[in-house]
């Protein structure tokens, strides 16, 4: 009997772990699904777009797409992977800035959005994250560091909870 109360205790912990452990595995495979879906239809379009640029892949993209502005000079193999790592960062397909049956379109907002946040991204690299010297190697971010393949950046600040106090005329809040 004073073995058993032990063992039953054991037995208990033990059950209750695994269908814990259990729980976490089907609450997260929806999630890993959903990624899986948004690669699935990027890598539709992206190879759709490979098949019909055949042999074009080295050409510079300016003379092959329309509408290029912010990936003068890259080719077209070099626009498509950056169009897709863009895709993993935000969590998207194509058809979040493109009409998939015009690619040309600058219908969706996202187009103006993207184009600021490159010069955005490249002004960190070259003006900030390069000056800085206590690191091995270079730092650099790129859209994932902020959105984590969220269409918008989760951590943008507190926010205020109500209205800031004002300063008075010597220059300290009133409390």
């Amino acid at each position: 009997m004073k073995l058993l109360l032990p063992v039953l205790f054991l037995f208990i912990g033990v059950s209750s772990f695994m269908s814990m452990s259990e729980q976490t595995t089907l609450q997260t495979a929806p999630k890993t699904l959903a990624k899986d879906t948004l690669m699935l239809d990027r890598e539709k379009y992206l190879s759709f777009l490979k098949d019909s640029l055949k042999g074009k892949e080295s050409m510079v993209a300016d003379s092959v797409f329309k509408n290029i502005k912010s990936l003068k000079g890259k080719s077209v193999e070099q626009v498509l992977s950056i169009m897709n790592n863009w895709g993993h960062a935000l969590g998207v397909t194509c058809k979040f800035c493109h009409e998939t049956t015009n690619w040309a379109s600058e219908k969706s907002r996202n187009h103006l959005r993207t184009r600021e946040m490159i010069v955005m991204n490249d002004r960190l690299n070259r003006d900030l994250l390069s000056q800085m010297k206590g690191f091995r190697q270079p730092v650099t971010m790129g859209c994932i560091s902020c959105h984590n393949e969220m269409k918008e950046p989760p951590h943008d600040g507190p926010r205020p909870q109500g209205p800031r106090p004002r300063p008075e005329a010597g220059g300290a809040p009133r409390n």
